[in-house]
């Protein structure tokens, strides 16, 4: 299709084509990256099932949390879907049910060993059942990012991920007690490629995961605050709608 002979939309043409080239590329390298972990994690299931045969319960705990890791970060590859997806104006969900509880124990196990490798303690504290009506990938990678984002900047303190009901919607909570957040940098948060920096810290990362998390919140509908003070620690709360209520269970006793 040739281009257009006015200069203006002659730019916003390439723009436009710009953008399809660059959801195009995402789009494979996902794919790309997906694929190969894939294939390893269902190897590891196999060799799993051997060693469950064999009656070596340690090895089968070590390839069990192989295969776990193997699996988050072949769901990490998404993100590059999600960046795409998140960029445009409107954010389109696939809604199923999700069991909160569940969501938040998964989470708390996928996320164990690199707490341990950073002398972390990781707990949940799920006050309540509920099933909310989500983006399934979308909700685990809400609170997945916090608890990564917690565990890096956390200094190595515990953390702690708490899930409760609120009236009509679910409220996840992920607490550390490290050196805190200036407000000066929460202003700039979730900004995207904003990175938290401490004198002498960890400078890796692309500044995407709080981003991420505010960008699919706001798509669900849901708030997302935060409250820190420096050398006071930080709580991150998101607060999700659950949905239609035919989906709401009875509290916990």
């Amino acid at each position: 299709m040739p281009l257009p002979t006015d200069p203006l939309l002659r730019r916003i043409a390439e723009l436009e084509d710009a953008v399809r080239a660059r959801d195009d590329f995402l789009a494979i390298a996902a794919h790309e990256l997906r694929s190969p972990l894939n294939a390893l994690s269902l190897r590891l299931a196999v060799l799993e099932q051997v060693a469950e045969r064999s009656g070596a319960t340690d090895l089968c705990e070590q390839i069990r949390r192989t295969r776990r890791s193997a699996d988050r970060y072949a769901r990490r590859a998404v993100v590059l879907l999600d960046i795409s997806r998140l960029n445009a104006e409107t954010v389109e969900l696939v809604r199923e049910a999700v069991d909160m509880r569940r969501l938040v124990e998964d989470v708390v196990e996928s996320h164990a060993d690199e707490a341990a490798a950073r002398g972390t303690t990781l707990a949940a504290q799920v006050s309540a059942d509920a099933t909310g009506l989500w983006d399934p990938h979308m909700a685990e990678q809400i609170v997945s990012n916090l608890v990564t984002n917690a565990i890096k900047y956390g200094a190595g303190t515990p953390v702690t991920v708490r899930a409760s009901v609120d009236g009509s919607q679910a409220c996840f909570e992920v607490v550390d007690q490290g050196p805190g957040i200036s407000a000066a940098q929460q202003a700039r948060l979730f900004q995207k490629f904003e990175r938290l920096v401490r004198d002498g810290g960890n400078r890796s990362g692309y500044g995407l995961g709080l981003w991420i998390v505010a960008r699919m919140v706001v798509a669900h509908k849901g708030t997302i605050d935060i409250e820190s003070a420096e050398g006071k620690g930080t709580t991150f709360r998101v607060c999700l709608p659950l949905g239609p209520a035919a989906l709401q269970t009875e509290p916990s006793p």
